[in-house]
């Protein structure tokens, strides 16, 4: 019996993600190809891997496959960043915002350091209009920013795009005829100007009740009740709705850019960005 890597890894992000179609959208395949790799992959082990429905899980089998599979997928990858490693050297400084998944920003620079082990790199993290001002001040060479869609500029890298919704506590409601109290993350990040003009627009009277810079902590002041807040789905918790009153005050879509710097070495902002660009790009369905 013989396991082909791609396909075991395949198997594991479709279990990650639950659906065929964004597990092909992360792998950057399509979803028959997806779906064709985890049957011929259920053809040589002889079983069953994973239960399809409405959401994918794996099966006993298949979470058995899965303990080795990560194994052999993070010895593969390990084998092939060693033998690409580069001679490139120099340093290239890095700004971003937090609002990226999990670890994955942190496993995309973590394999580019083992690529590049000559290459000295600097991550600085805070809100997007603060990585943007260091970036056009000078003190960063790459950055990773979330902005309005009609703000992307020409050499712009756009990783995602999506709406912007106001939610609120699955316990509550908030009358628009009434003062609205906003959770916002505060100055410094676009969603507050966007949401801002959407309220001034739509005649809503609101009062700010927290600001707060981080994302955990406008999720928990929103799902306690405190009041409304402007998210972009991901950032949705299971126990955040939606607004019912969404469609009288609409914001613009938000995108997340991999936008350069003038300074840095081309060399080495190529490399960085490539490597960013193809780990985090979400393709639209």
């Amino acid at each position: 019996m013989k396991l082909d890597v791609e396909s075991l890894r395949a198997l594991k992000k479709v279990v990650e993600t639950g659906t065929f179609t964004e597990a092909a959208a992360q792998l950057g395949m399509t979803q028959s190809a997806v779906s064709w790799k985890i049957k011929r992959l259920e053809e040589r082990v002889g079983f069953e891997l994973v239960k399809r429905g409405s959401e994918i899980e794996a099966t006993p089998d298949g979470r058995d496959l899965l303990l080795y599979a990560e194994r052999i997928i993070d010895a593969h990858d390990e084998a092939v960043e060693h033998l690409s490693r580069s001679d490139l050297e120099g340093i290239i400084r890095l700004g971003t915002n937090e609002d990226l998944r999990g670890g994955q920003l942190a496993d995309v620079l973590a394999r580019f350091g083992r690529m590049y082990p000559h290459i000295r790199l600097h991550v600085r993290v805070d809100l997007s209009g603060r990585v943007r001002e260091w970036l056009e001040d000078g003190e960063v060479d790459l950055a990773l920013l979330q902005i309005p869609v009609d703000e992307v500029a020409p050499g712009d890298i756009v990783l995602w795009q999506e709406p912007l919704m106001w939610v609120h506590g699955v316990d509550q409601t908030f009358d628009p005829a009434d003062e609205v109290p906003i959770v916002t993350f505060g100055p410094g990040l676009v969603y507050l100007d966007v949401s801002e003009e959407a309220l001034r627009i739509g005649g809503l009277r609101w009062r700010y009740v927290l600001e707060c810079p981080m994302l955990n902590g406008v999720q928990a002041a929103v799902d306690a009740g405190l009041g409304l807040a402007a998210l972009n789905p991901r950032n949705h918790t299971t126990t955040m709705v939606t607004w019912e009153h969404n469609d009288r005050y609409p914001m613009a879509d938000l995108c997340e850019v991999i936008r350069t710097g003038l300074d840095a070495d081309p060399e080495i902002l190529d490399a960085l960005r490539d490597a960013l660009a193809s780990a985090l790009h979400e393709r639209q369905p």
